[in-house]
């Protein structure tokens, strides 16, 4: 049953209805050529509204500069390895009046709180000439996923703030992750270009964490050496947990900076390095290596975690990070969608996201993508426009959907997903569509497809979740007294009598009309009190399914009403509930 499948989750009130997006390209083709215009082009972003800045890719030579007013500030690369923000400042390059600028004038700064940074590259090329920090962090709640750093000597200052890296590169030779900030890496490859000092700490005495390596590599150069880290100051704080260490790390493993009295103050550990660079044995005995029980008690939630309770998996906006992708054409009009890539290897799970709006409005990302990509983190999502009635009749919306879900099929590798692991995801008239979809495509693979011979890709897909779905046009209409606009629009009706020959076209759309066995899992989420699309619809459809043996989960929403963003208050676990349903049916099998 699906509450077996819950883990421990801490829900919280996420308001994304909107965002400010702006888009950055090198070569002109956006409304902004530089990443720093289009940062100052904005006073300052919200949670409710964050601004996200779309970088083309390109070589963009300028230093940023996030001002402290800034707030929840987002960019949004295409790749690290193409889209690239550099300069090349260091430390003793004089300015104007002859003078040496300094360490802290080299670098791009981040001075802002709630900054995030996705699929970037932050490089100073200036080379092996000293201090030249490629970014600064001042600002709290920043996190970076999928990004690289380059430089040399000091490469990334984290100055103050907490900060979260997931699957990042960092490459440098002395103390290039350095300063009082508390971070946490997480999957990161260190790399030490020449023989030097991975990290240097300066925590102060009253922060229990400072940096925190877990489950990264340590890697270089052939023929480098350095050590783990030695401490700026003397409570430096840093640990590294299940960590890979290449050879390049020193037997001894860590360096006290001609500082003898840190032996007793900073803070050195380590548990379960594995590699060559791994010897426990022969580390310094005013460094500590942790016992299983000490270290399952440091997790991001106690070392990031504060007083606010920050957790950077749900910290950051949760947008579509690729826009406006033509998907296909009909009748003279692109269809397009946006698709959601995360950071990491794939291949990840996909869903296919289809939005409601009575077949004749509604936006792919205001209704469902606010309620369902904060905790969506591990899949690869689409969500697609569709073309709308009265402009376009039946099946013209359907067409679309089955045009996207062979697209997808066909191109999810693209974007890291995984086209055998596809789920629909649609609400109200997106949830008809999406369940329409999964009842009348949803046989088995062909004798051809099995064979790969196919000419496309087939619209099975292997999961199907609606929100609040229409699944019975016939008995929907019927508690209405008559045909609805909607459906008037949608099928090209002057009248609202329901006649034989209605009731007939109704039917043959309605997605209870071709349950059958073999279909694949489906799960409704549902409000009992929903008066647009009642509850005992939804009901009905469910009992259908389990009585032909297919497998369908039904989640009751305890006084909800239609609006799918209002559900929260009500159970404010169901989004949970949803994604612990979508890792089951598109496990790897």
């Amino acid at each position: 049953m699906l509450h077996k499948l819950l883990v421990a989750l801490t829900f919280f009130t996420i308001s994304l209805q909107a965002q400010t997006n702006l888009f950055v390209a090198a070569d002109g083709s956006a409304p902004f050529t530089s990443v720093h215009s289009a940062i100052m082009s904005v006073p300052s972003g919200s949670r409710e509204n964050p601004v996200v800045i779309h970088v083309a890719p390109g070589i963009y030579k300028e230093l940023i500069y996030i001002q402290r007013e800034k707030r929840f500030f987002k960019l949004v690369g295409d790749n690290p390895t193409n889209t690239i923000l550099s300069f090349n400042l260091y430390a003793s390059i004089t300015n104007a009046e002859g003078k040496p600028i300094g360490t802290f004038k080299t670098p791009s700064t981040i001075d802002a709180d709630d900054f995030t940074a996705e699929n970037m590259t932050f490089a100073n090329d200036a080379g092996p000439v000293g201090q030249a920090l490629a970014i600064r962090v001042d600002g709290d709640r920043a996190s970076f996923r999928n990004c690289r750093f380059r430089g040399w000597q000091d490469t990334i200052l984290l100055n103050r703030g907490r900060q979260y890296f997931e699957n990042c590169y960092v490459c440098g030779h002395v103390d290039f992750i350095f300063g009082a900030a508390t971070a946490w890496f997480e999957q990161c490859e260190i790399h030490s270009l020449r023989d030097g000092y991975l990290t240097a700490a300066s925590t102060p005495v009253d922060v229990p964490f400072g940096f925190v390596f877990a489950n990264c590599k340590i890697t270089g150069e052939p023929g480098v050496k350095t050590f783990l880290g030695r401490p700026w100051r003397a409570y430096a704080s840093t640990v590294y947990l299940n960590c890979e260490m290449s050879g390049v790390v020193r037997t001894e493993g860590w360096n006290d900076w001609k500082k003898p009295e840190a032996h007793t103050t900073a803070r050195y550990a380590e548990f379960n390095s594995t590699g060559d660079g791994a010897s426990p044995t022969s580390r310094p005995d005013w460094t500590k290596q942790l016992k299983n029980s000490e270290a399952q008690k440091i997790t991001v939630a106690t070392v990031l975690g504060g007083s606010d309770h920050w957790n950077p998996a749900q910290n950051f906006t949760f947008s579509a990070n690729r826009l406006n992708i033509q998907y296909g054409e009909a009748g003279g009009e692109k269809l397009l969608l946006d698709a959601h890539v995360p950071a990491g290897d794939g291949k990840f799970p996909v869903v296919l996201i289809v939005h409601g709006g009575g077949w004749m409005g509604g936006d792919r990302e205001t209704d469902i993508v606010p309620v369902f990509a904060p905790f969506a983190t591990n899949f690869t999502w689409f969500t697609i426009t569709y073309r709308l009635a009265p402009t376009n009749r039946w099946p013209a919306c359907y067409e679309d959907l089955q045009t996207a879900i062979r697209w997808v099929k066909k191109h999810a590798p693209e974007y890291k997903g995984d086209p055998n692991r596809v789920a629909l995801l649609g609400y109200s008239a997106g949830g008809h569509l999406v369940t329409l979809a999964g009842t009348r495509g949803g046989a088995p693979k062909s004798f051809w497809q099995f064979l790969h011979l196919a000419k496309k890709p087939g619209a099975r897909v292997q999961a199907v979740a609606a929100f609040a779905p229409p699944t019975d046009l016939v008995a929907d209409n019927e508690r209405r007294g008559g045909l609805s606009v909607s459906m008037r629009n949608l099928f090209n009706y002057d009248s609202t009598n329901l006649t034989d020959r209605v009731r007939a076209v109704l039917k043959q759309n309605s997605p209870l009309t071709y349950v059958k066995p073999g279909l694949p899992p489906f799960l409704i989420i549902q409000g009992s009190a929903d008066k647009t699309v009642p509850a005992n619809q939804s009901l009905a459809f469910q009992e259908k399914l389990q009585a032909a043996g297919v497998d369908c989960e039904l989640i009751s929403i305890p006084e909800g009403q239609h609006r799918i963003a209002d559900w929260e208050k009500f159970d404010p676990a169901w989004q949970g509930k949803l994604i612990a349903w979508l890792n089951e049916k598109l496990a790897v099998k």
